[in-house]
């Protein structure tokens, strides 16, 4: 078979992933954090970078709006993933290939970030080195302060201690999230991370005091709800995630196993009695859901239904906001949570 000779001079693209992206919904602002070899890349810009080009400049605003609308005239989101990126290949392509050995949660808090600006230089898509960012430390995205009163009691794990285990990519569907969540502990223990955010305080303070109260009440041991067993924790005073049960589930939640016409009518009576069970028996406890819906309900590989996040909260068409945080609420949505369980069987 003939091979044209320029495909053979073409260097295939880097390995990269989207690990976040940010659109304003108040101007033309965005900001892509991407990941290659280990290392962040915070690649900003906004309409006025393409005065310099009037076609790139409407590219980029038609991309800001298929942003906001997810897909626009047959492009979607990943679309101004790939074109944005296009420009910073080259700085890729020079990264060196990643050491093999196992990564912390230490590299993925606080990695190597180098920030670029995308733009429009004599008609050309371009990305440079964003000069506000040099000589600046990258703070982490995570990490919120409590107080000793608060977080005290629980055990601490550094995030340098705590290992990663890599997401499988699965054969059809969508790839992983970035953001890590099964790791393991330093006494082996497989557990699941749930990262807080900066300006998490409340919930994170809310979930702390959730889990409290299910350590310290007489529930029975075999309720399927996660427990809390430890903080990620350094010498700074932040704290940047929980450490919870780890249920083995394969992204799996109610939301999309019951919405599967093949779903047999014994698993979804099976899941609505779980569901309902774990529900009075935290109502009988004095404990709150809160944030009742379908996708807070995991569905692990023995088909159990687990119930899931006590950071409060509530979700509209769930949970009303007048009874948000109440155990009304909580039946309200169970209610609905049953009906659609067993409508989408019907």
């Amino acid at each position: 078979m003939m091979v044209h000779p320029t495909l053979l001079d073409v260097t295939p693209p880097p390995p990269w992933t989207l690990v976040e992206f940010t659109c304003s919904d108040k101007d033309t602002d965005v900001e892509f954090i991407i990941s290659c070899s280990r290392t962040f890349f915070s690649l900003t810009s906004t309409a006025a970078n393409f005065s310099d080009s009037p076609l790139l400049e409407q590219q980029y605003l038609f991309f800001v709006e298929v942003a906001r609308n997810v897909e626009l005239d047959g492009c979607t989101i990943e679309d101004f993933y790939d074109w944005a990126v296009e420009p910073l290949l080259p700085v890729l392509r020079s990264m060196p290939p990643i050491e093999e050995g196992p990564s912390f949660l230490d590299d993925y808090l606080f990695p190597k970030t180098m920030a670029y600006t995308l733009g429009a230089n004599s008609g050309k898509l371009t990305a440079v080195p964003s000069q506000s960012s040099l000589g600046k430390e990258p703070q982490s995205r995570f990490g919120v302060v409590l107080s000793d009163e608060t977080s005290s009691g629980w055990t601490s794990f550094h995030p340098r201690e705590i290992q990663l285990i890599p997401q499988r990519v699965p054969a059809f569907g969508p790839p992983p999230s970035q953001t890590p969540n099964k790791v393991v502990l330093k006494d082996g223990t497989v557990a699941f991370v749930k990262l807080v955010r900066r300006g998490d305080k409340g919930i994170l303070m809310r979930e702390i005091e959730v889990y409290a109260q299910i350590r310290a009440r007489p529930l029975d041991e075999t309720l399927r709800i996660p427990r809390l067993l430890g903080l990620v924790r350094d010498g700074s005073g932040f704290i940047y995630g929980l450490l919870l049960t780890y249920v083995n589930c394969r992204r799996s939640t109610l939301a999309c196993a019951a919405s599967k016409a093949s779903t047999p009518t014994i698993l979804r009576q099976k899941w609505a009695t779980q569901i309902r069970d774990a529900v009075h028996q935290l109502h009988s406890a004095d404990i709150v859901w809160s944030d009742a819906k379908p996708e807070n309900v995991l569905i692990d590989e023995d088909k159990n239904a687990w119930v899931v996040d006590f950071g409060g909260g509530y979700t509209e068409g769930w949970v009303p906001k007048e009874l948000a945080g109440t155990k009304g609420g909580d039946l309200l949505g169970l209610e609905k949570i049953i009906a659609f369980v067993r409508g989408a069987d019907s």
